[in-house]
């Protein structure tokens, strides 16, 4: 459905209610936060007299963002809630369901989505193109507002590399510079790194293996703690690996501290969300995740995945 025809569901939803808190999920990317912080701040600027909550636990991306602020369980009970950026209820970052109402804004394929009112638009590239869209009609946004939504276009898109990037994401990015958003400082700080950084990537590319179109990254517990990284701080490195042309799919699994598996995987044409769906995940066609799996699937998915790669090329052949 045409975001034209759901716009009013935002504003309304905002105009209708004093307090409002406002959730994403855990672990969250430039895009949960982006969107989280564009929204708080958009709607302070708007609506001062209303009372906003952002809710969330603090992680190592969030420098770019303000700090957190713990909102009690009584806060949320007391206001309605809007949850972004997460397909489902298990992965939403505080008690959500405590809030009188729900409006839940995603780009997440979806087909059961939840919230008293939804909006969920799996061709968008980012819910921060959602929902800088939607606000946008109000009218113009401060510099803050509009870095922290273009923040998550960026990171989400990939600077606008993936097949979700449509004209219409341009057009809203194009709108946010134009209120102030600096692209270019935004790039530098999502997408530039520090000498320590490049010494963990050049120590994990020569662990990467290599088979029939897949390429992949298996992070031991031992390796982390030699490199000193967490393991989602492990899992982000999955980008050392893009713009190989020989690698149609790649992705890096981290090992826990339970000894199970996380993963984060990419693909240059061939469809792999519904092999993460398998193995606990799932996500968009191109980019999505699998969680908590043994040693014995990482072994199945990775050939899964080589399946697949073999399975596309004889169709495209």
């Amino acid at each position: 459905m045409p975001l034209l025809c759901t716009m009013n569901k935002l504003i309304d939803y905002i105009e209708k209610y004093d307090v409002i808190s406002i959730f994403r999920h855990t672990h969250p990317d430039g895009d949960a936060l982006g969107s989280q912080w564009g929204l708080a701040t958009f709607i302070n600027e708007y609506y001062p007299e209303k009372t906003v909550y952002v809710a969330g636990y603090k992680e190592p991306i969030a420098v770019f963002f303000p700090d957190m602020v713990v909102v009690s369980d009584a806060e949320i009970a007391s206001s309605h809630a809007i949850v972004l950026d997460c397909a489902t209820e298990e992965r939403v970052d505080g008690n959500f369901e405590l809030a009188k109402t729900v409006l839940n804004i995603d780009h997440h394929p979806n087909s059961n989505p939840y919230g008293d009112v939804y909006i969920v638009d799996s061709n968008r590239s980012s819910t921060c193109e959602i929902v800088a869209e939607l606000v946008l009609e109000k009218g113009k946004v401060s510099q803050k507002c509009a870095s922290y939504f273009l923040s998550g276009i960026l990171t989400d898109t990939i600077r606008f590399m993936i097949e979700n990037t449509k004209p219409e994401t341009l057009e809203v990015a194009a709108k946010l510079m134009r209120c102030g958003a600096n692209i270019n400082k935004i790039s530098r700080h999502f997408f530039s790194g520090t000498l320590d950084g490049f010494k963990v990537k050049s120590y994990l590319s020569n662990h990467i293996e290599y088979q029939d179109g897949v390429a992949t990254l298996t992070v031991t517990k031992e390796m982390r703690d030699h490199l000193g990284l967490s393991d989602r701080e492990a899992k982000s490195y999955y980008t050392i690996m893009s713009g190989v042309n020989e690698f149609k799919v790649y992705g890096v699994f981290v090992e826990t501290d339970s000894g199970n598996y996380i993963g984060s995987l990419r693909s240059q044409d061939v469809t792999i969300n519904t092999i993460c769906e398998k193995y606990n995940g799932g996500g968009h066609r191109l980019a999505c995740g699998v969680n908590y799996i043994s040693p014995h699937q990482l072994d199945e998915i990775k050939q899964d995945l080589v399946v697949a790669v073999k399975n596309y090329k004889e169709e495209v052949a």
